[in-house]
């Protein structure tokens, strides 16, 4: 089943930076992201597990992203050369941490976790 986790990034009066969490307590894999950056002129954006600070996303264009990781080998653990595994994340939030960007602009994130079937 697909869980549909969303929040509005707005930047706070004199600040040039927001963390935004996503969810309140996820389970699943991250299927897709869908960021909208609005009126946010040059915002970095850096998306990752919140307590275990899983890298999930780092980009600052509007889009669909279907983020996945590297995979490690059995026999001495260097990655892939291919970034094709799937990003999960358990009983944790997602956290969205935007920088460089104005105060009073806003964008828009939303995340869709494939979560697993309680049957």
């Amino acid at each position: 089943m697909i869980q549909k986790v969303s929040g509005t990034i707005l930047i706070p009066a004199g600040e040039t930076t927001v963390d935004l969490n996503l969810g309140s307590v996820i389970d699943g894999r991250i299927h897709a992201i869908y960021i909208d950056i609005g009126d946010l002129t040059t915002p970095s954006i850096v998306i990752t597990g919140k307590t275990t600070g899983v890298p999930i996303l780092t980009e600052v264009a509007s889009g669909w992203y279907y983020p996945r990781a590297f995979a490690n080998q059995v026999t001495d653990g260097t990655a892939e050369s291919v970034a094709q595994e799937d990003i999960h994340v358990l009983d944790e939030q997602i956290k969205v941490a935007v920088s460089s960007a104005i105060a009073g602009e806003t964008g828009t994130i939303t995340a869709y976790i494939d979560t697993p079937s309680p049957y």
